[in-house]
């Protein structure tokens, strides 16, 4: 496990998909591409079942690209898909984003600007674009502080009403 309690995984050219521990621990003779996250496995088991369907041309796992020289700055995405017609894109796969990836992300896109980025994570079984979550998460967020906002002034106006009926029975 790493520090965001991912588990590390393999996955055969089959597709079949591995936990890292388990494979360890029966020592297992397994050979395929190791994935930082299950996550991160179950989407080249997506890009693979999309190659073999002919919706994408060609993948690449872990391309590493050179964002500075000096000092040496690199950035390892997490696939590189070329699409049917020739066009590529950068897929990173993401449960948490750190701040560190925030600064390569836009080291990232000043050193390539062509090449677009998409940055997914899984929901509800689907992977979908991080910013949608975080759309989605700020709405919940926004609707929620709406509703506290509006029972407070709702008991506001209640004691004040209280209060009010209680000056008026003393002064009688």
């Amino acid at each position: 496990m790493t520090k965001y309690n991912a588990k590390k995984v393999i996955v055969t050219a089959d597709g079949t998909l591995f936990d890292e521990w388990i494979i360890k621990r029966y020592k297992l003779d397994v050979t395929g591409i190791r994935f930082d996250s299950k996550m991160e496995g179950e989407y080249y088991q997506e890009l693979l079942l999309q190659r073999q369907y002919g919706e994408i041309k060609d993948f690449t796992c872990h391309p590493k690209f050179v964002l500075q020289e000096q000092p040496k700055v690199t950035y390892i995405a997490d696939f590189l898909v070329t699409e049917l017609d020739g066009s590529q894109r950068v897929v990173d796969i993401k449960g948490v984003e750190t701040s560190t990836f925030r600064v390569k992300l836009k080291l990232f896109q000043a050193k390539y600007p062509t090449l677009p980025i998409e940055i997914l994570a899984k929901k509800r079984g689907e992977f979908v674009p991080i910013q949608q979550i975080k759309r989605e998460k700020a709405a919940r967020k926004r609707a929620i502080n709406q509703l506290i906002k509006r029972s407070e002034g709702e008991n506001k106006h209640a004691r004040t009403d209280r209060n009010a009926g209680e000056i008026h029975r003393n002064q009688k």
